[in-house]
């Protein structure tokens, strides 16, 4: 294992500090926590919308705090979910100016941890809400929605769902929103080459040859065993536009919102490459581009590969995504 690093027990507590250093105009880390704040504050009684999430996805999800996106994120080990104790201690410090949305990935140990802490958070008689939120259509099949994975196209709903939080919607009217952001929301994966894991220093699969690529990968490198030969970049674009249409029928007319990520180790060159053959297949269907945002934002360490996320967008959701933020990532 090749990493910048001193002692692996320290990354997540290092990262967090350099973090804030770097952006200390936007953001602030909450001494002795691992969570991150915003440093200007919405108005006092405005809904706080925040997430915890497991380290190792940078500059996901920290990196999306700020003005117009989250108020906080709390930081567990690498590609592990933060306890409840901790969700509930930023569930407790956002709730002591207004009321808190707590976002949810559907991965087991989120979802554990995030319902603990609502029970607790609940019993104090905090005023807070989650949501729940999965996307990728390569981790169950169509009609088991809710059974999948949380993926990159969480970028859609931190982005809408912050926009309203940021105008003062409240509670009620940001949970269907969010909602509505999630059913319109389908994200697929594929894995170029392998990454590996800054505590252990294993690689998370070592079975892709070097011209293989493998097919619905997970955010945490999750094998799906699904190798294939790697297309061109025009077939490849087509290939994961056809699985996501599979699953979602997209139409004539459509308006999308579309994420094109890189997972950390795909350089800019391939994503302005695949972007320019998925889009060209999409104006071909007739289907609207109307936001793109292509890049390494939200990573499992040095992975390359490609997750391509669409969310077809009706016009409140449009003039939401195009509200200004101020954050890190962006």
């Amino acid at each position: 294992m090749k990493k910048i690093i001193n002692q692996a027990s320290a990354i997540v507590e290092e990262t967090l500090d350099g973090f804030a250093e770097l952006h200390s105009e936007r953001v602030a880390r909450v001494p002795g926590t691992h969570m991150i704040e915003r440093r200007r504050q919405k108005q006092p009684g405005r809904v706080r919308f925040m997430m915890g999430n497991g380290a190792g996805h940078e500059p996901a999800v920290i990196g999306w705090v700020g003005p117009g996106m989250f108020d906080l994120n709390v930081a567990g080990e690498i590609f592990t979910a933060p306890s409840a104790q901790d969700i509930l201690a930023g569930i407790e410090r956002l709730a002591a100016s207004g009321p808190v949305l707590l976002a949810v990935q559907n991965h087991a140990g989120d979802v554990l941890n995030a319902n603990k802490a609502m029970e607790l958070a609940l019993r104090k008689g905090l005023s807070v809400k989650s949501v729940l939120f999965y996307d990728d259509i390569a981790s169950a099949p169509k009609g088991h929605e809710q059974e999948r994975r949380g993926m990159a196209g969480m970028l859609f709903y931190t982005k809408i769902v912050g926009a309203a939080a940021e105008r003062g919607y409240d509670v009620d009217r940001l949970v269907p929103l969010f909602e509505r952001c999630r059913d319109q929301t389908r994200t697929y994966a594929v894995a170029i080459t392998n990454c590996t894991n800054p505590i252990t220093g294993l690689g998370m699969f070592d079975h892709l040859g070097p011209d293989e690529i493998e097919l619905g990968l997970g955010v945490h490198g999750d094998s799906s065993g699904n190798v294939v030969k790697l297309p061109s970049a025009s077939g490849l674009a087509r290939l994961m536009l056809d699985a996501i249409h599979e699953d979602f029928p997209l139409k004539r007319g459509d308006d999308l919102l579309v994420f094109v990520n890189g997972a950390g180790g795909t350089t800019m060159m391939e994503l302005c490459i695949y972007y320019r053959e998925l889009k060209r297949r999409l104006t071909e269907l007739g289907i609207r581009v109307r936001g793109v945002k292509a890049g390494n934002y939200l990573t499992t360490q040095e992975l390359s590969g490609v997750s391509l996320s669409l969310c077809r967008v009706d016009r409140e959701m449009m003039d939401l995504w195009s509200d200004p933020c101020d954050v890190a990532a962006f």
